[in-house]
């Protein structure tokens, strides 16, 4: 019979560490300024977090712990060597550690060093050279290796499978330096045929041999709130529901992700089981969290538990100061966003004026990225704020609370339709805006801030984002 201590595997999870190494900053500007615009990093103190993290771990003594991609600001060499030395930390502790890349992590055109308000372009790396940076930690001779992406399975002991999913799409990334007409970098997640079918195939020879299977990947492969799959589609894998039945009927019940800097566990429902995915924020920025799960392959039992980075040696009080970071930054992330994402966005506007014609002609949308984002600003930035501190702290407020914060947010949404709105037909268009939009917002919004999964099916469930017991 086997003794707990020889079943129970301690993991520690990190997710989005977005190292920038300092050199990179010559001298703070314009240029840095603008790019933090774009999101809440704190990019400045991201080596002191890591090292801290590390520190916390080797405190824990683990196991393993697992780094579910983004390693680094946006891929440059140097920063992944930083990395690359803190990680190896633990692993000359004799802890097991294994990453997986994301979106930010290779072939990135976003490397950059800054130098007031002028940038240059920084090194950045390959594949190949991913997986030789980070070769004690997954990409060594003990991993089975996909052929066509960085996707690995590693036996961690005789009873427990990790399997590393590179979903990332950094191929299609596109420099101007190298010609093409924009520097643009892929966010989005997509697995070709081959790989799924390699995924699904280790899954079932390590479940056929006795072995419990965990996933970690970068993307989401649950959703994790209403129609993020449309909504937030470059957080989700192409075809995530699809590959998410093979795995399950492959003995795949877990996956640890990241990406989308929350604190959030989803489940989905098929006939054949559950899939239950944990994605852990970003301790680079608010809600400075990391997890802690203990594993026993014998029992299929995870217990997890979710931990804040409160503090720094050199900011005794970091958490306070990044959720103030985070509220200030609101309007500067919907500029930043809506300008670097425009193309995206005016696509998809023109997408619903050629489906809904007749509603189009009377609605008059800036057409400006930021026209948009003060037009939202104006009647949605307090709620929105509110509900986005909500869903990235995890285990959300009371239902009380939340509808009325849901009845402020589609107030806001009413006003910006006033705005942009006209002609003697305003009242009927405003009617099928509300048919049509109103109702699914309500349901978005109260999957988000009730934490609700499956809502409005069978398998509707809100599970405790912080502290759980998971099956395997």
């Amino acid at each position: 019979m086997d003794r707990p201590e020889t079943t129970r595997i301690k993991m520690a999870i990190i997710s989005d560490l977005h190292v920038m190494a300092p050199e990179l900053l010559i001298h703070d500007g314009q240029a840095f300024q603008q790019y933090l615009n774009q999101d809440r990093k704190m990019l400045k103190e991201s080596l002191e977090i890591l090292h801290t993290l590390v520190d916390d771990i080797l405190e824990l003594k683990p196991q393993l712990t697992i780094v579910t991609g983004d390693l680094t600001k946006d891929g440059e060499r140097r920063s992944h060597q930083l990395v690359a030395e803190q990680l190896q930390r633990l692993v000359d502790a004799g802890i097991q550690v294994l990453v997986i890349p994301g979106n930010h992590d290779i072939n990135n055109p976003d490397a950059r060093t800054y130098d007031g308000d002028q940038t240059t372009a920084a090194d950045t790396i390959s594949r190949s050279e991913f997986a030789t940076i980070y070769r004690n930690m997954g990409y060594d001779e003990r991993s089975r290796r996909d052929a066509d992406t960085l996707s690995y399975c590693r036996d961690v002991n005789e009873r427990l499978t990790i399997l590393g999913i590179d979903a990332c799409m950094d191929r299609l990334n596109t420099f101007i330096s190298r010609g093409d007409a924009r520097d643009h970098c892929k966010t989005s997640g997509r697995l070709e045929a081959s790989t799924q079918q390699w995924l699904v195939d280790q899954a079932r020879q390590a479940t056929a041999s006795g072995r419990r299977v965990i996933a970690m990947m970068h993307h989401h492969l649950v959703p994790h709130f209403h129609m993020e799959e449309t909504l937030a589609s470059p957080y989700m894998v192409d075809g995530a529901d699809q590959l998410c039945q093979r795995l399950i009927d492959a003995g795949l019940h877990v996956v640890f992700t990241g990406h989308l800097h929350i604190s959030d566990i989803s489940q989905v429902s098929h006939k054949s089981g559950l899939m239950v995915e944990v994605a852990t924020a970003a301790a680079v920025g608010y809600p400075c969290q990391w997890r802690v799960a203990t594993c026993n392959p014998v029992s299929g039992k995870i217990q997890l538990h979710t931990r804040t980075l409160y503090s720094l040696p050199s900011q005794p009080e970091f958490a306070e100061t990044a959720r103030e970071v985070f509220t200030r930054s609101i309007p500067s992330i919907v500029h930043g966003v809506l300008e670097r994402y425009w193309p995206e966005v005016s696509q998809a506007i023109g997408n619903f004026s050629a489906k809904h014609p007749l509603v189009m002609r009377y609605v008059k949308i800036p057409d400006t990225p930021d026209g948009i984002a003060e037009l939202l600003l104006t009647h949605l930035q307090e709620p929105v704020t509110r509900a986005y501190i909500t869903f990235a702290e995890g285990n959300e407020g009371s239902i009380g609370e939340n509808n009325e914060l849901i009845e402020q947010l589609i107030d806001g949404a009413d006003q910006v339709v006033n705005k942009t709105v006209t002609g003697i037909l305003k009242p009927l268009v405003k009617a099928a805006l509300r048919l049509r939009i109103y109702s699914t917002a309500r349901l978005v919004l109260r999957s988000i801030l009730e934490d609700r999964n499956d809502i409005g099916t069978s398998h509707e469930s809100v599970i405790n984002d912080h502290t759980a017991i998971i099956d395997l």
